[in-house]
């Protein structure tokens, strides 16, 4: 009798073999199938169960339920031990570990929480006002429940309300899966660089205007922006062809030969328009200016001698209007720059009292320019 109550009593030494991965994966899909049922039939019990079963289906390869999915399902059932006891242990690490396992199979499951959740938010949120939490739980939920809606459409409003959050309650448990959720926001500093490419067409006044044809060529600038004030450095070069013979009373410059104009300048102006659509902004300075002969050919026998004494180099005055047209201001994270910076369309009108005449009466005049072009502005990050 005492052998036979031994063998009797002996449990089986074998490994229970755990299920083949097809036959857990249509486990998952069948209890939550089930879960489905039991939460169109809003019968809370039902689908607690259900999501229980879920849990314990889960192992190191699949996932039988998404966090978002279960703790949407906290929420409906006003599970807030178990929502805020998962929520303060899950961070940014949890995520990217749930990332390499298998996810649910691709059913109405979600999309059903989800909207149903939806349209009773605002009942949620006074479940969560009058729920047996501490203030700091509160608040913490609401956020939650914000996040998991994707009632948080905007980014600044949402980083500065965690910001908030982590400010009041600093050691709060929460603080982690918080951070894990907070955008990155680059806060803008009163400083931006800035460079535009344009198109420029120029007339002449006085003895130029018979002398150049119109000028037709491209400006490059350079600028650096603080406070509203705008430090720019602009190149434009050019070469309109000679209108007439011009003379130093010697020699002959003859009538439409190629020249070469450039221009070089520094610039001071200040934003007196400054919205999400336009910049605008006068500017004063002054530059150098350089204009002479197009060499055409490499061959130093074919240029006359006389192309030597036809080069002007002179010092002016500027001045200038330049507004700009915020076109695509919206894709600034692709680029890695703070919210404001922009690119977009930049038209200038500007006018440089030019002194050549000083060496040659016969181009004695100024240059009044109009040009368009595309312009980049990239605010700097604020030194955190």
């Amino acid at each position: 009798m005492f052998w036979a109550t031994v063998l009797a009593a002996q449990q089986d030494s074998l490994p229970v073999p755990k299920p083949k991965p097809m036959l857990l994966e249509q486990k998952i899909n069948a209890t939550r199938q089930e879960l489905r049922h039991s939460f169109v039939m809003e019968d809370p019990a039902g689908a607690g169960l259900w999501l229980d079963s879920l849990t314990r289906l889960e192992d190191d390869t699949y996932i039988g339920a998404n966090w978002d999915e279960r703790w949407l399902l906290y929420f409906w059932v006003e599970n807030y031990g178990a929502l805020l006891a998962e929520a303060s242990l899950f961070g940014a690490e949890e995520r990217a570990q749930q990332s390499w396992k298998v996810p649910p199979p691709a059913d109405s499951l979600f999309e059903i929480i989800d909207s149903t959740l939806f349209d009773k938010r605002y009942d949620l949120f006074q479940n969560i006002r009058h729920a047996f939490l501490n203030e700091e739980e509160k608040v913490f939920a609401t956020l939650l429940l914000e996040y998991l809606l994707r009632l948080n459409t905007e980014e600044e409003d949402w980083a500065a309300r965690i910001e908030a959050f982590e400010a009041q309650y600093p050691t709060s448990r929460f603080n982690r899966f918080l951070g894990s959720v907070k955008p990155a926001i680059l806060k803008p500093a009163n400083k931006a660089l800035g460079m535009s490419v344009h198109f420029l067409s120029g007339s002449w006044s006085g003895e130029l205007e018979r002398s150049l044809n119109p000028l037709y060529g491209a400006q490059i600038d350079l600028y650096y922006w603080v406070d509203r004030w705008n430090l720019s450095a602009s190149a434009i070069f050019g070469g309109p062809k000679l209108a007439r013979d011009v003379s130093d009373g010697f020699d002959i410059w003859p009538k439409d030969d190629p020249t070469s104009f450039a221009g070089f300048g520094l610039e001071v102006g200040y934003d007196v328009l400054n919205t999400s659509k336009v910049r605008m902004f006068p500017g004063v300075g002054g530059g150098l200016a350089v204009l002479k002969p197009t060499l055409t050919s490499e061959d130093s026998e074919d240029i006359p001698e006389y192309y030597d004494n036809f080069n002007y180099l002179e010092w002016h005055l500027s001045a200038s209007l330049t507004a700009d047209a915020k076109l695509f201001g919206k894709d600034h994270k692709s680029w890695a720059v703070p919210k404001g910076s922009y690119h977009g369309i930049r038209m200038r009108v500007g006018y440089h009292w030019l002194g050549f005449k000083g060496q040659n009466r016969l181009l004695g005049g100024n240059l009044f320019y109009f040009a368009i072009g595309y312009n980049l502005f990239a605010y700097k990050e604020a030194r955190k």
